[in-house]
């Protein structure tokens, strides 16, 4: 007997995982939200700072909008992959923990991972050439009404108030879109500041206003490293 073949869409009705939300909610608090360019679309990329654990977590449950989300494809692989992502690169080189506390911690996370993935429908993100994949999932998510959260910053060495880098990924996406769509798709920068419980999304721009300009896809990507940047120094810090 033929197998049926799995359906594609990404979903927005989650029954389980809505009274998840609600729990959650009661744990993590709605930090401050200001909108600098006023109602957000669903069909959008945000890039954003990973606010070190919680931030996806935060963003998922309170920016006002659906969404799909960027994650480690390890994150999304067997329980053996999500048990040494978790270890060795997200407990040892990102927060710097011991290797004993490092294992102690990702032992008791990796069982949790699937139904939080699930919830928050996080896209596993790849570095070669399975990307294609991360674009294609993500297109069609986005032609379903959700928008893209993205975390591009370079956090090999931990994560930072100030960002130093950003990943090109996200303009990957916006011109793919752009290609498979004949048009632009609108990319907000947000930042998240934990300390504060405050949260800016900034004014959109498209990857055409920069591509006229001649910019290539890493001056793209610092640029956005500069407007979320720029928002934590003029709408939080100060």
């Amino acid at each position: 007997m033929a197998k049926k073949k799995g359906n594609n869409k990404t979903r927005k009705r989650q029954p389980v995982w809505k009274c998840v939300k609600k729990v959650l909610k009661l744990f993590f608090k709605e930090p401050h939200i200001v909108s600098l360019s006023g109602e957000l679309p669903q069909k959008a990329i945000y890039v954003a700072n990973h606010a070190a654990m919680f931030g996806p977590l935060i963003y998922s449950l309170h920016l006002p909008v659906s969404l799909c989300l960027w994650g480690a494809w390890p994150m999304l692989g067997t329980w053996k992959q999500r048990y040494r992502y978790l270890r060795d690169v997200y407990f040892v080189q990102k927060r710097h923990k011991s290797k004993l506390a490092a294992s102690f911690l990702a032992f008791f996370e990796t069982g949790f991972v699937p139904m939080f993935y699930k919830g928050m429908r996080v896209l596993p993100s790849y570095n070669d050439q399975r990307f294609i994949s991360t674009l294609h999932k993500s297109l069609n998510a986005l032609n379903n009404g959700f928008g893209i959260l993205i975390f591009p910053e370079n956090s090999s060495d931990g994560y930072h108030e100030t960002l130093t880098e950003f990943y090109a990924g996200f303009v990957e996406l916006a011109k793919y879109y752009r290609r498979r769509n004949g048009e632009d798709v609108p990319i907000y920068p947000v930042y998240y500041h934990p300390a504060s419980k405050k949260m800016v999304i900034g004014f959109p721009s498209y990857y055409s206003d920069y591509e006229q300009k001649g910019m290539n896809r890493k001056q793209i990507a610092n640029e956005f490293c500069r407007q979320v940047n720029e928002l934590f120094e003029q709408h939080i810090k100060e």
